[in-house]
């Protein structure tokens, strides 16, 4: 049975930052489900095998994954009025939502997404609808 605990619990003299420091099990598992070590690194496991998923601070305000991560709700990225200056790393996406535009990081550096396509749905006819054909021979495309 899990108890409840009416104060602060710390753990000291972790021989190194990789040493358990605090492991969960249910009765009957074989391994932890959940393996908190003495740097800070958590390790999530099925509870009959090792565990295979891990977050953990890699450097100041940065908290990392070697694995994939799934966020249902949707993930919020990097938010700027005018284009991104900060650094930041790789990979980072970032919205303008002054001009409406989107940028990517990489080699250091911020890079503007130039080919957006915007469809607005209006409630328009058929009639209206513009249709493009583009040809597999190269030629131009043509609107009718």
């Amino acid at each position: 049975m899990a108890k409840a605990f009416k104060t602060s619990i710390a753990i000291d003299g972790a021989s190194s930052a990789a040493s358990e420091a605090l492991s969960l099990k249910v009765t009957g598992d074989t391994e932890s489900r959940l393996i908190f070590d003495a740097g800070g690194k958590l390790t999530w496991g099925s509870g009959s095998a090792a565990g295979d998923v891990t977050l953990y601070r890699s450097a100041a305000n940065l908290l990392k994954t070697d694995d994939a991560l799934q966020a249902v709700a949707g993930v919020i990225n990097l938010t700027t009025d005018g284009a991104p200056s900060a650094a930041s790393a790789d990979g980072t996406i970032a919205v303008d939502t002054t001009n409406n535009q989107f940028y990517y990081r990489s080699s250091g550096a911020w890079n503007e997404v130039v080919s957006q396509s915007t469809t607005v749905a209006d409630g328009g006819t058929s009639e209206a609808w513009v249709r493009y054909h583009i040809n597999a021979d190269g030629n131009d495309s043509t609107a009718n």
